[in-house]
């Protein structure tokens, strides 16, 4: 993979090239403006420092970073939002960082029950278009509120919606892509169901900006949902919630379905008071309709649960659920964080949360977990001081247990949040060999320089 190595005179030739081939203003070379760009929400101290930044406006600026890459062997690291907690767009040396933000625009065809949106749009902005429309965007990872749109294809984000409605693939009908010299691909089309050969739409959800740049999507709506009802259930052991959202992913598909362990809770409670009582080792949110929040309430009592709440007042829910967010509130600013992101089968999520505590324990390592239980997907967060030595060796050695620990029990190490630079060497040892050597020939056939965002992904 290229890392483009420059002198300070061609240095300034290639910025001469690039500004040319752009529209005006588009290229940053400011220091303190590219030094925002350099990392993402992953803080990799390892970051480059980019050639320059390009904030794109338009599918021909895309294709004018892509044909200058081409021609003078300088690296590309597309960029939505910046919002990869995996460095998947952490900033290579010497290549040019391609900001997609300001392509954000939004347009709903209420007719054809779709949304079409550039990669910069926010995807909460983009459920909001949709929800004033009287329709419905379902895939709502935690960072709706500042996630994108192409950032949420590049890595087929969940959230805990994904239970009932699926990841970000499930919704997707359309993309227009811009391949490494330039090349334009429309794939898909407004149809619901089609067949054109070779999937090549799939091939690019989850790709992480190393075979093309999304310049737009269209996504397919639904109707808005019937009024929801939240159960907030607590929990004196950890288990217990474990096996009562078992029992719920067994009797019907919530809307949502997540459990806080104890930690994840403590540090929610400096950002958001909500008197925690001492007895209470985890609390399980779900959402459905009323029927299905009554059975999920009454699942929670049979399974030992201390109190059950349930609400269908929006204000309520928002207020009951507050320490799903408040929790990263609560660390934003005081320290870095390593989020795993692992995926077990359905009847290991007990097993392994109690995994996660156990390492913890041994290591002496603050780990707050929370899990989309009906997915097995579970989210240890680990946060530590990037200053010290130490602490970043001790949380780096945490996660690297813990991925091994949920590969042991059958599950994968990378679930919601895509692969990124952090857990390519993970990824390729659990494909194994025969996988990862034909993910790298469909990129060498796409991309055979190596020019997108060359550190994510299986590498070599």
């Amino acid at each position: 993979m290229s890392t483009a190595e420059t002198t300070p005179a061609t240095r300034d030739d290639l910025l001469r090239a690039l500004t040319d081939a752009l529209s005006p203003g588009a290229v940053v070379t400011d220091p303190d403006i590219v030094e925002g760009y350099r990392r993402d929400r992953t803080m990799d101290p390892g970051a480059g420092t980019p050639l320059a930044v390009v904030r794109a406006r338009d599918e021909d600026d895309v294709r004018a970073v892509m044909r200058f890459a081409t021609a003078h062997h300088v690296p590309v690291v597309p960029r939505g939002a910046g919002s990869s907690v995996v460095g998947g767009s952490t900033a290579v040396e010497g290549a040019v960082t391609l900001s997609l933000e300001a392509m954000d625009g939004i347009a709903v065809d209420a007719a054809a029950m779709t949304v079409t949106a550039g990669p910069g749009a926010v995807t909460g902005a983009v459920r909001a278009a949709a929800a004033a429309e009287g329709l419905a965007y379902p895939p709502d990872p935690t960072s709706a509120d500042f996630c994108s749109v192409g950032g949420n294809v590049a890595t087929n984000a969940g959230g805990p919606s994904g239970t009932a409605s699926g990841s970000t693939a499930r919704h997707v009908v359309a993309l227009r892509v811009v391949l490494a010299d330039g090349t334009v691909l429309v794939l898909g089309g407004p149809s619901r169901k089609a067949s054109a050969g070779v999937p090549l739409l799939d091939l690019f959800i989850g790709s992480e900006g190393t075979l093309g740049v999304v310049t737009e999507v269209t996504l397919r709506l639904l109707p808005a949902p019937a009024p929801q009802h939240t159960v907030a259930a607590f929990f004196t052991d950890v288990d217990d919630a474990a096996a009562a959202a078992a029992d719920i992913a067994h009797r019907l598909l919530p809307s949502d379905l997540v459990i806080l362990d104890r930690t994840a809770l403590e540090v929610a409670e400096q950002a958001v008071p909500m008197g925690l009582e001492e007895s209470t080792q985890a609390v399980l949110y779900a959402t459905s309709e009323e029927s299905g929040a009554a059975l999920m309430a009454r699942i929670c009592g049979d399974h030992g649960a201390a109190d059950v709440f349930t609400t269908d007042d929006a204000r309520q829910a928002e207020a009951v659920s507050r320490p799903r967010s408040a929790m990263y509130e609560a660390l934003e600013g005081r320290y870095a964080m390593i989020v795993e992101d692992v995926v077990v089968p359905l009847p290991a999520v007990g097993a392994y949360l109690g995994t996660v505590r156990r390492v913890a324990a041994d290591a002496g390592q603050q780990v707050l977990t929370y899990a989309y239980a009906a997915e097995g997907v579970v989210h240890p967060v680990i946060p530590f001081d990037p200053t010290d030595g130490a602490s970043a060796g001790r949380a780096a050695g945490v996660a690297a247990t813990l991925r091994a620990e949920a590969a042991a029990l059958g599950g994968a190490v990378a679930g919601e949040y895509g692969v990124g630079a952090d857990k390519r060497d993970a990824v390729a040892d659990l494909v194994g060999p025969a996988v990862a050597e034909v993910q790298r020939r469909v990129k060498a056939a796409l991309d055979p320089d190596g020019l997108l965002n060359p550190r994510v992904l299986v590498g070599d």
